[in-house]
Parts: structure tokens; sequence; C-alpha cells
């Protein structure tokens, strides 16, 4: 799960990433992993998780699944991702391996590459999705994305579930601009080792990412405007 704030007065983009085993409460269910809101109870119980745990309020939301993810970045041509740390892992019977560098990546390498954990964990796999994310964006704007809006909208729109309007999308063009020119001006963070540690549930054993609220207060404070 991707937090994306937009600033488009300064030309600014802020990307958190959520671990999926953060161990919250879901408004009108439960405590459990933050991943389990959308399951019971959708996007919307997803925003009120994260406006009741966090103060971030949400206005818009995207969903994707396994398949449209593959299709939609193999109707881009693959994607080139710029891979921060190595791995190697196993996924769909492959052994892959990564060092620091830039890798073209097909829609089928992508997902393996965002969805390994058998060597590494989900901290790991934040710092991958996040650099796919941004290898799409890249690649969008190679291929005059800003001017061809409307088109692509219509293209992707199958491959993707999201309550956005290409309405909500025209007015935010001229920021993507920005950020093209100055990609410095994207800020990337997660709620990372720093911010939780692992801890069983007493009454189910379950493994969670128990958060340490001090740290992640800390963090939103000095990156968000949070609401009370």
């Amino acid at each position: 799960m991707m937090l994306l704030s937009l600033d488009p007065q300064d030309g600014k983009a802020t990307l958190l990433s959520f671990p999926r085993d953060l161990y919250v409460f879901i408004p009108g269910w439960r405590m459990d992993r933050i991943n389990t809101a959308d399951p019971n109870g959708g996007p919307d119980r997803v925003a009120q998780t994260l406006l009741y745990n966090f103060g971030l309020e949400v206005h818009h939301w995207v969903r994707v699944n396994f398949w449209d993810f593959t299709q939609a970045v193999d109707t881009l041509g693959g994607i080139d991702v710029q891979v921060g740390a190595g791995l190697r892992d196993e996924c769909g019977g492959i052994y892959w391996r990564y060092g620091e560098g830039t890798y073209h990546m097909d829609g089928f390498t992508a997902l393996c590459y965002v969805r390994m954990r058998h060597v590494t964990g989900d901290f790991d796999r934040m710092r991958r999705q996040q650099e796919v994310i941004l290898a799409i964006f890249n690649k969008v704007l190679s291929l005059d994305g800003l001017s061809r809006a409307p088109e692509l909208y219509s293209q992707f729109n199958s491959m993707v579930e999201t309550d956005m309007e290409l309405n909500d999308i025209l007015p935010l063009l001229p920021l993507a601009a920005k950020l093209s020119s100055d990609p410095s001006q994207i800020k990337r963070l997660e709620i990372g080792v720093d911010m939780g540690e692992l801890w069983r549930v007493p009454y189910s054993g379950a493994s969670v990412v128990k958060p340490k609220w001090d740290a992640i207060e800390a963090m939103l404070l000095e990156n968000f405007e949070i609401t009370e």
C-alpha cells in the first residue's frame, strides 16, 4: 500500500509506503494487518484506516491486481527500473539476480521484482515497489504521456480500478511536467524497520509489524499536514 501526496503549488510529491503486516486499528472492524482493510470494506475502509491511525486524509484511490499490472507494463513496452540494492531470489521457477543499476523489465519480471520475499521481507519489498512505480511514471512521460493523457487514460482505465476521472487527472499534468524535469522533488518515504518491530499477536499467534508510534508520528509531522 502506498500513499501519494501531491503539492502542485510547490511542485513536489511525496510517496509513502506501508508494510502490509502493519498492525493497526481498522475502524468498524478490529485490530489487524493494514492490508486486511481493503478486503473487509474496500477503499472507503482503507481511507478510514489511514485517517484514524495516521491523520492522513485520502482523496482518491487506485487499485490494480497482478494480471492487470503485468498487462499494463507490457502495454507500455516494458519499463527501466533503477534498482537500488542487490537481490537474489526465486519467482515463477526462475532464480533472479540483481545488483545496483538499471534493468529493463517486462510485466512478468516487474511483478516478480516487486513481490519476491523469500530471502528478504516487506521492508525491502517496499523499496522495490517504489522503484517500479517511478519507472512506470518515467515510461509514461517518455511516451509523451502529458499530451496523450486522454488517450492513455482510455487505454489503461480497464487495467486499474479507480475513482479518478480524466477531469481529476488533467489539472495534475503541470505538476507531472515539473517532477519529470526535477525528479529530486519526489520524496520517497516508508514506515521502515526503525518505525516498526516484528511481533506475534498473543491470541492468534499471527506475525505482524507492531508500529513504533513515536517514530511514525515524527516522520508524519515532518512531511505531511496531519488531520487531527
